[in-house]
């Protein structure tokens, strides 16, 4: 498997990485609980991606029992472990010392006396980016772990919007970024760009699943990518691009590496075939008034409702264009007024003020779309 250059880590890492979050049973409780199916479906994967080629696997604090698994199946796995690379994540702590303690644990839980790579994960909000400042700070545990050669490279995971991403990428704090940004939610390309600017590594997160549910693609999409399954055609799209460095694939079993593998051939990543495959997903969007939202344009917030309008429509887009209903409700759904990873407040909340009106340059009819979004958002409503 192809491996890059992952910034100024100097690390080379494959192309794919192995991501950590849907192992079996890996979010029952309670999560020091290791069953025995659980810890032979982890190696399996494991082995699987090891054997194919994928030299990182990334996990977090977060993802239940990840870590414990990971920690009991690496260490029998011996010189296949050898020359892989560990990744793990933590929230940004309320302290230098719990900061600290969450490191140490994180290291205990995987069995290891050093990580290659260490994330914050989900600095989310402008409270989190100012809580990294000054002596005593959650920076400056991490920058002392690394002095004690307890973690190598440090970085964090945003899924914050594209203006506090640019600020905490400029920075140069970090040493990598781990981003969304996919062939159906590229808004993030600038951050992209910044963060190859300034020498960083580029880790996408969930390409296939926050990409778009690629693994349960409408007949419609399937038929626009061929002869490539639509995760395949994204993943090529993302690796044509030198700036991406790896793309994190969350396996669930052992068989699902397959469509990956197979997505990377032929070489040479990007020619008339994948050229070809743009043109018919470009020339279908071109039809759509709502190409820009979400992608280019968020002139219509602030929404006085907290309504992410152009998310809303920016999904809808993909649902006119591809059929891709099953995403827009999966995303939708997830949506919470006030949560920091995917903010938003259900479509009942407009109460057609007219106030995202003005700011359209396209001067499209906002409100009228977002009541035509919610009856395929919401199955349930009329």
């Amino acid at each position: 498997m192809e491996k890059r250059r992952f910034g100024k880590s100097g690390l080379q890492v494959s192309v794919l990485t192995l991501g950590a979050m849907r192992l079996l049973h890996g979010w029952d409780a309670p999560h020091d609980h290791l069953p025995d199916d659980s810890l032979q479906s982890t190696h399996d994967i494991v082995s699987a991606a090891l054997a194919g080629g994928i030299n990182l696997i990334e996990t977090a604090r977060g993802y239940g029992k990840s870590e414990r698994l990971l920690g009991r199946v690496l260490s029998g796995l011996g010189r296949l472990r050898d020359n892989c690379l560990l990744m793990t994540k933590a929230p940004p702590a309320s302290t230098a010392r719990e900061m600290r303690l969450w490191i140490d644990d994180s290291l205990t839980r995987l069995g290891v006396s050093r990580l290659d790579l260490f994330a914050l994960h989900g600095l989310n909000q402008e409270s989190h980016f100012q809580a990294l400042r000054g002596k005593g700070s959650v920076l400056s545990a991490l920058r002392q772990a690394q002095d004690e050669g307890v973690i190598g490279q440090v970085g964090f995971s945003g899924h914050a919007a594209l203006p506090l991403l640019l600020k905490i990428i400029a920075t140069g704090w970090f040493d990598f970024v781990n981003l969304h940004y996919y062939r159906f939610r590229a808004a993030n390309h600038p951050a992209v760009a910044l963060a190859n600017a300034l020498d960083m590594g580029v880790l996408i997160i969930s390409p296939n699943d926050k990409g778009g549910r690629l693994y349960e693609p409408s007949e419609r999409l399937r038929h626009l990518t061929a002869p490539y399954a639509p995760a395949q055609f994204n993943e090529r799209w993302l690796l044509a691009q030198t700036g991406v460095h790896t793309l994190s694939i969350g396996l669930s079993e052992p068989g699902h590496l397959a469509l990956h593998l197979e997505g990377l051939r032929p070489t040479p990543i990007w020619g008339q075939v994948e050229q070809e495959i743009a043109w018919r997903l470009d020339a279908v969007e071109s039809q759509s008034v709502l190409r820009a939202c979400g992608r280019d344009c968020f002139a219509c917030l602030p929404c006085p409702q907290a309504i992410e309008i152009p998310e809303i429509l920016r999904m809808d887009h993909l649902v006119r264009c591809f059929d891709m209903d099953l995403f827009a409700r999966y995303r939708y759904g997830m949506m919470r007024p006030g949560d920091h990873w995917v903010p938003g407040a259900r479509l009942e909340a407009c109460d057609r003020c007219g106030e995202c009106l003005p700011r359209c340059p396209r001067a499209l009819p906002i409100p009228a779309l977002l009541s035509a979004a919610r009856t395929r958002m919401e199955p349930s409503h009329p």
